[in-house]
């Protein structure tokens, strides 16, 4: 018998966990904490407030937005449900088949930290090669097999000096793929990072995106802006950069990167890849209001023609 299952979240994520899980579970609706998405559909399910748990049927709740812990607390604090039925899912399952097991795009993700840690250096930006992409190539000497994306982040203030590079990145590239570049913003227009993508019209390449966020200091903590600061770290960690020979070329990574690491991942040298978010070792709380009230959104910045 399927697993009658509710999930926390109408987004990406859960459209991404019903087809990867589609096989073992029976879904019966959505929560989520936007009113105005309430009484409306996704998926062809309906979406409930929270506060209607009384009156559903369900076996587990899987919590499918980035704010997982956030709304593990209020599901059983707020709502009293059974700790066991509020399931964490593994990152993998709120996402795509993991790009870098295609050998073509695992060549194109270590070209592209290559590249942009060269323009960086050369512009003296300190951009840092972060989180998993970091991890690989420290504790692997490459990008993480099951990872699906690439990691940089570069204090706010060098916000403009970043956009710069990555736009060069952008148009050094061989016409091959359609790129683009993307700022994403809070709704008071504050960027809060750049986002570069790319599509392969012949389908050969699987599609993986590259983050370069921001980090503003408040309080002596590195916070990583576009979570609103759910990750962060002490900003002695961002405040200047190291260099790092990866296969032939330097990448900037962040100061006392071995201690970053693990105050990021905890136990980082032993691989872990069913990743959850509650195995991070340091997370800060982050409410569905302050989210709401970002409202978070792309504007395009450059485009290139694949030819």
């Amino acid at each position: 018998m399927k697993i009658r299952t509710l999930l926390f979240g109408a987004g990406q994520g859960a459209r991404q966990y019903i087809e990867n899980n589609s096989s073992s579970r029976e879904f019966v609706g959505f929560l989520d904490n936007d009113e105005s998405k309430h009484e409306t559909s996704f998926e062809g399910l309906p979406i409930y407030a929270p506060f209607m748990l009384g009156e559903l049927i369900y076996d587990q709740i899987v919590i499918t937005t980035q704010w997982a812990l956030d709304v593990q607390k209020q599901l059983i604090n707020d709502f009293g449900v059974d700790v066991n039925k509020v399931v964490l899912p593994e990152k993998k399952q709120l996402k795509k088949p993991t790009p870098f097991l295609n050998p073509v795009s695992l060549d194109l993700a270590r070209h592209i930290v290559k590249a942009i840690n060269t323009l960086a250096i050369e512009r003296e930006l300190p951009l840092a090669t972060d989180f998993g992409t970091l991890l690989g190539i420290v504790r692997d000497d490459d990008i993480i097999p099951w990872d699906d994306d690439i990691d940089f982040s570069v204090p706010v203030e060098r916000a403009e000096a970043a956009e710069a590079v990555c736009q060069r990145f952008v148009e050094e590239q061989p016409r091959t793929l359609f790129w683009r570049l993307e700022k994403l913003k809070n709704n008071a227009g504050k960027s809060a990072g750049l986002l570069i993508k790319f599509t392969d019209p012949n389908g050969e390449v699987s599609e993986f995106t590259t983050s370069v966020c921001f980090r503003e200091n408040v309080d002596g903590n590195a916070l990583h802006m576009p979570s609103l600061g759910m990750w962060y770290a002490p900003v002695e960690y961002f405040d200047q950069t190291e260099v790092f020979l990866w296969k032939g070329t330097q990448i900037q990574v962040p100061k006392n990167y071995l201690s970053y690491l693990s105050f990021v991942y905890g136990d980082w040298k032993v691989p872990k890849k069913d990743i959850q978010l509650s195995d991070y070792a340091h997370t800060r709380e982050v409410s569905f209001e302050d989210v709401k009230s970002a409202a978070m959104s792309c504007e395009l910045l450059e485009q290139s023609n694949a030819r």
